[in-house]
């Protein structure tokens, strides 16, 4: 039970993490519209950042609902009561999906094709932003689906059993 325990509070400790890092990206958010970094009472210094108004939104709000599905993840794993393999593969597969969807957000933001492909896509060039978006989120995706069906199956489980 103590190494379940140590899973759990990692994957509440990632949450965390990945929601803060989201929160930036609504800072990131208001320096792309201001085209400034603006912190009053300090002079203002107009920078041109990097990413659009739309990629440092989808940014900041995916980033704050990653975190808290990841952290919702966690109370899953108690009360579906996962153990051994099960455990593992979701709590380990939330922690990447949400890295997995940070390195995606912010990497498509500094990307000149959005991090939607490796290559060329109609929004630009590829590039290594772009990749690193690409293969990143990508990746990720994969434990994304399997943590959710390792979930759903251990729900539909428990409810057929009670």
């Amino acid at each position: 039970m103590q190494q379940d325990n140590k899973l759990r509070y990692l994957v509440i400790g990632n949450a965390m993490a990945v929601l803060l890092i989201g929160l930036l990206s609504g800072v990131m958010l208001i320096f792309s519209l201001l085209d400034a970094v603006t912190l009053w009472p300090f002079p203002e210094w107009k920078v041109t950042i990097p990413g659009s108004t739309r990629g440092w939104q989808a940014a900041h709000v995916g980033g704050i609902l990653n975190g808290v599905m990841i952290a919702g993840a966690a109370y899953l794993m108690q009360t579906l009561e996962l153990s051994g393999r099960r455990e593992k593969w979701a709590g380990w597969g939330m922690i990447i999906t949400g890295w997995a969807n940070t390195v995606f957000y912010w990497g498509g933001n500094f990307a000149a094709n959005r991090g939607l492909s490796v290559a060329t896509t109609p929004y630009g060039e590829g590039d290594l932003a772009g990749a690193l978006a690409f293969l990143g989120g990508g990746a990720g995706m994969v434990f994304t689906f399997i943590a959710v069906s390792i979930f759903a199956l251990a729900a539909f489980k428990k409810a057929k059993a009670s």
